[in-house]
């Protein structure tokens, strides 16, 4: 995903610098004042280069409209970025005021109680104007403590590489059993060797999101009222062996998600035909590839696998702030500020995002922006948030437990989707109450 960034810099110790301009070092909550007697907000991301350069133009905004704060934006390589998160969450001294925080890390920060709750009157806000999935992960005891900056996506669209379709005279499947039927005709073997692959959604990222879509979709659910996994349904069976036959037919392979790559990359090195993915992934063929839209790729829906529209979503990006933050009431207005919708839809234009917000799917401004996605804005409210798990851990069973069931010559379909949800029910679930 666009949230998995690595680098190998390392970035230098923030203690210092964070004690400079203190009132006093004794008092870790008084406010941090520059010569020119305005309070410093430090705000902490990570490294992205889009989504930095929009974080320290919504700062510059700010200062504008609040003259008396400066907003210090410092950015971190991802694979070091959390530990110097937890770090300074328990730190006896003040911290950064303001920290991005993926979903997906965010639990182990929220189970600390090292989080400022927020503020009722955005609270209210995010309760009446947010998409659920947004939200799900950033609450406790039914109080917020974070506030979601997009709609993280990993169903819905498909890259499809366009000369290849061209080349072949075939049209984009709009249907399922059109997505079968395309994906056996062009998909290559040599032997045990994939030389062209079909339809594609067996890695990290699509492989689980396309699974629980596709229960849902039949009317199924997987999340019992005891917050507990159960695969093994007659809808969770019927999905695991169609996506199982997958590999069997040889449409594609288990190359990607052995090595934790992802499948559009051979959609766009023209070793494959279609790629489910996040639209995020659009930037990587432009940029990483150099690429055309509409020429060489472009993307899709994904056809529908049941009769209803449903998928199950991680939350994503959100912002939050410490309780150890010299300057709490100004960080919040910050992160008001940068939750109104028409700052909002700024920052998810500029990042290649969803917006989080109900008040933003008829956006016109985000439409026009964005055309080759806006079609994602009509399935966003048939979404669900994946659940009250640990997804990191959540993922790592279910791929394990698929990897053998496609190795198996005789797969034990129930079984194994029994053992993983029991699995994942014990050692998955939150460590705190979400209600």
């Amino acid at each position: 995903m666009k949230k998995k960034l690595v680098s190998v810099l390392l970035c230098v110790a923030m203690a210092a610098s964070m004690a400079v301009g203190c009132g006093s070092k004794s008092d870790s909550k008084s406010k941090e004042s520059g010569s020119d007697g305005k309070t410093t907000l430090t705000f902490w991301c990570h490294e992205n280069e889009p989504w930095v350069k929009s974080y320290k133009a919504m700062a510059e905004k700010f200062e504008k409209e609040n003259p008396e704060y400066t907003v210090e934006v410092k950015d971190y390589p991802f694979k070091v970025y959390n530990d110097k998160i937890q770090t300074a969450l328990t730190s006896k001294t003040s911290g950064p005021d303001i920290i991005a925080v993926w979903g997906g890390t965010a639990p182990s920060f929220i189970e600390s109680d090292a989080l400022s709750e927020v503020p009722e009157s955005l609270s209210k806000e995010l309760s009446e104007d947010y998409l659920a999935p947004t939200t799900g992960i950033y609450t406790k005891e039914g109080k917020y403590y974070g506030v979601p900056m997009e709609f993280n996506l990993e169903y819905g669209g498909m890259i499809v590489n366009k000369k290849l379709f061209d080349e072949a005279g075939i049209s984009y499947p709009t249907t399922w059993d059109e997505l079968r039927s395309v994906s056996k005709q062009v998909a290559k073997m040599n032997g045990d060797v994939s030389e062209m692959k079909g339809f594609e959604m067996i890695d990290s990222d699509a492989l689980i999101c396309n699974y629980l879509a596709m229960i849902l979709q039949q009317g199924g659910q997987y999340i019992q009222d005891d917050n507990s996994v159960k695969f093994d349904t007659p809808e969770g069976i019927k999905a695991m062996n169609e996506i199982v036959s997958m590999v069997k037919d040889g449409e594609c392979d288990l190359e990607n998600l052995t090595a934790g790559e992802y499948c559009y990359n051979d959609v766009y090195q023209d070793k494959g035909y279609m790629s489910s993915v996040g639209s995020w992934a659009i930037g990587e063929g432009t940029d990483s590839y150099s690429l055309t839209y509409g020429k060489d790729f472009e993307y899709v829906p994904v056809p529908q696998y049941g009769s209803q529209m449903a998928f199950a979503s991680e939350t994503g990006w959100g912002l939050m702030v410490p309780k150890n933050s010299a300057n709490q009431e100004g960080a919040w207005k910050f992160v008001e500020f940068f939750s109104q919708p028409e700052n909002l839809v700024e920052h998810n234009i500029a990042c290649n995002q969803l917006p989080p917000r109900k008040s933003l799917l008829d956006s016109q401004e985000y439409k026009d922006a964005m055309p080759n996605i806006a079609f994602l804005l009509d399935i966003l409210p048939n979404g669900q948030w994946m659940g009250p798990y640990n997804t990191s851990d959540m993922r790592d069973i279910f791929n394990d437990m698929f990897i053998e069931l496609c190795q198996s010559d005789n797969p034990d379909v129930e079984t194994a989707l029994a053992d993983a949800s029991k699995e994942i029910s014990e050692k998955c679930q939150l460590s705190y109450s979400i209600k």
